[in-house]
């Protein structure tokens, strides 16, 4: 029993010191690759200009029936205040930035159809998870790429008494934002954007609209 532990023993050391004697040989001063470190910058903290206000207005000449949505001709007037928060760059050329929404007022305007009522329908909302990817955040003319998800609530049930108040939200879209100066933008933009009730009514036909939208940014 004793033979057999004093070999086990041996046996123990002579791994541990294999184990050990194969152990890289790290430098503290040796560097990670700068070819992909390089490529994520984590936007400064103390930069003034993290955090930009935005305030935006857009309508929708009519609705389509589109991937969801099958409210036909139904005209959608919105504003929105928006807070953006910049994330990171890419290749430091290409800006990535988070985005949260007030839909401080909606209307949308139904009419000629025959399976929903017609009438005027005002409500607001929140839009808290969204993006935006801005191409050459160094030039004064800079392409985007947005995505916002929330909420709308309601005056009344939309679109008639077989839906509800509430209403759930999903856009997509592009546009250009102008640098007028260096805390200040001009943007114009487009984005499909999608209003339904995720079936919590009788019915869920759902809304998709083509907003068109203009809006200034502070920094």
């Amino acid at each position: 029993m004793i033979k057999n532990a004093l070999i086990t023993l041996i046996l123990f050391l002579s791994v541990c010191k294999i184990g050990f004697g194969q152990a890289p040989n790290y430098d503290s001063t040796q560097k990670s690759d700068p070819k992909f470190t390089d490529r994520f910058t984590w936007v400064n903290k103390k930069k003034v200009n993290i955090h930009e206000m935005n305030f935006v207005a857009g309508h929708s000449f009519t609705s389509t029936k589109g991937f969801w949505g099958k409210i036909p001709k139904a005209k959608l007037n919105i504003y929105t205040l928006r807070y953006n928060r910049k994330l990171l760059t890419y290749n430091n050329k290409h800006l990535l930035e988070y985005t949260a929404e007030a839909n401080l007022a909606a209307n949308y305007s139904l009419s000629d159809t025959e399976r929903y009522q017609s009438g005027s329908y005002s409500g607001f909302g929140i839009a808290p998870l969204g993006f935006q990817f801005n191409f050459n955040r160094t030039n004064t003319l800079q392409p985007f790429l947005k995505t916002s998800t929330g909420f709308m609530y309601f005056k009344k049930p939309f679109p008639d008494d077989r839906g509800v108040q509430f209403n759930f939200t999903l856009e997509l879209g592009a546009g250009l934002e102008i640098m007028v100066l260096n805390n200040l933008s001009f943007s114009l933009g487009y984005k499909y954007h999608h209003m339904s009730n995720g079936q919590f009514g009788q019915i869920n036909p759902g809304v998709d609209s083509n907003i068109f939208y203009t809006g200034i940014t502070i920094f």
